[in-house]
């Protein structure tokens, strides 16, 4: 089998490709965490106006159209990994294609089904990389510290931007709110913890970096974020050691129920917006963070969004054709809410009510997929397979509450795609690479020999 070679048409030097890729890690953490179209307005109405206004399409466009350009550049491993992708996420955009068929709004539907492809792009463009993992992580991280840091000096040269006086004072930074400040502090802490384990970094600078992020996530007053930043270090930590029967076999038990415990919070968290209280659980785990209830809010919405779901529940109304804001199909639950909600606070929900149940099914399919390419993964890369578990979880979850999966472009819904092509092409290679050392290992057939009889 022989090595993926360059096309002979590529104008590109192995470091213009580098800076490329790195280039395009950056680009998308910028304009998927940073307010559409780069606007710091936080009137309401930016996230209406600016999702399909000329600078999102331009900047989206741009990533989409370099992505391709490099992936022509490699043609053979662009197929590789294209055949080796997650089957049922390839079904999934499919269906979210042909939904433009019957969606009420067809120009919107096909739209926002072919942004979805432009993520697939992204995450094949990224394998070109003789080290995937290395790049995302490693670009992501530092963008996101240079993103901490702008946030820092934006709550005290503009308090009035970087701080939300509303909720008590918690910092936003550049971000839109506290939460989005919350997660680029926690995927920050998550992620220096990945690249010591996979190169060499700086001792010193780690540990600053660290507590920097930290002080972030506690100004950001963002509990889920808090919650996110010790469940996914305890998952990483657990998973990238290959038995539980090790040296550290006890501190790696206590790991285990400290992640069982985590978890649970975390779901309840998500559900409710709080803690458990004394009764739940026990007083002190209840009064760490002190978050009111806000679950009947969206309760209202579920209700409504039930009243759609009846009308065609088998295949969806059509991807992306719901929550267009006033005078759309949503515009019921304005009325009824007297405020404009753009998602029901419930990805899955939101899916089953645009994709139908067929979607939903293709939904659940993708991610037990994706779950078993983990799996496989833990044969040959067990840090790595560590890291995107930990991400997978935390994905799941926070679709429960935000509509993340498959939902426009949402840092979490991009870096899904992301995520599953790195791994089904790390497994590809393996698997072509233990093929190819198979084949070496075998005789010779001497000359002149034949196996007829």
């Amino acid at each position: 089998m022989q090595l993926p070679l360059k096309s002979p048409t590529s104008v590109l030097s192995p470091l213009a490709e580098a800076w490329l890729l790195r280039l395009i890690v950056i680009l998308f953490v910028v304009f998927a965490l940073l307010p559409y179209g780069i606007s710091w307005d936080y009137t309401g109405t930016s996230s209406l106006t600016m999702e399909g206004s000329l600078a999102v399409k331009l900047e989206w466009g741009s990533l989409f159209a370099v992505s391709g350009f490099l992936l022509y550049q490699y043609p053979a491993l662009a197929i590789r990994n294209l055949k080796a992708l997650n089957p049922f996420l390839i079904l999934i955009l499919l269906w979210c294609l042909g939904s433009f068929i019957w969606s009420p709004m067809p120009g919107v539907t096909f739209k926002r089904a072919i942004q979805l492809y432009g993520f697939v792009a992204i995450g094949l463009a990224l394998q070109i990389s003789d080290h995937p993992v290395r790049l995302i992580v490693s670009s992501m991280l530092y963008t996101l510290m240079v993103m901490l840091a702008a946030s820092f000096v934006m709550g005290i040269v503009n308090p009035t931007i970087g701080i939300d006086y509303e909720l008590g004072g918690a910092w936003r930074g550049i971000l839109s709110q506290k939460n989005e400040l919350g997660q680029v502090a926690a995927m920050s802490i998550l992620l220096w913890q990945v690249l010591a384990c996979i190169s060499k970094v700086n001792a010193r600078i780690m540990a600053v970096s660290l507590i920097f992020a930290f002080l972030m996530l506690v100004l950001s007053k963002s509990s889920t974020s808090m919650i996110v930043t010790i469940t996914t270090s305890s998952i990483f930590h657990l998973l990238r050691k290959p038995r539980i029967d090790s040296e550290y076999a006890v501190t790696r038990v206590l790991l285990s129920l400290l992640c069982l415990i985590l978890v649970g919070l975390f779901v309840f968290f998500m559900q409710e917006s709080r803690l458990p209280t004394s009764a739940e659980v026990t007083a002190p785990i209840a009064g760490l963070f002190g978050k009111a209830s806000d679950l009947t809010g969206r309760t209202d919405i579920w209700e409504l969004v039930w009243l759609e779901i009846r009308r065609h529940w088998v295949m969806g109304l059509g991807y992306g054709a719901f929550w267009l804001g006033p005078d759309s199909l949503s515009q019921y639950v304005i009325d009824a809410l007297h405020w404009i909600p753009l998602q029901s606070h419930n990805g899955y929900l939101d899916i089953l009510n645009e994709q139908g149940l067929v979607g939903l099914t293709l939904t659940v399919l993708v991610i037990l997929y994706h779950a078993y390419s983990l799996l496989l993964m833990r044969r040959t890369d067990q840090t790595q397979a560590a890291f995107w578990t930990a991400m997978l979880l935390v994905i799941v979850v926070t679709n429960f509450t935000e509509s993340s999966l498959f939902r426009g472009f949402g840092f979490l819904n991009v870096f899904f795609f992301i995520a599953m092509c790195t791994v089904t092409s790390h497994n590809r290679a393996q698997r072509d690479k233990a093929i190819q050392d198979f084949r070496n290992l075998r005789p010779a057939r001497k000359p002149g020999f034949s196996t007829k009889r």
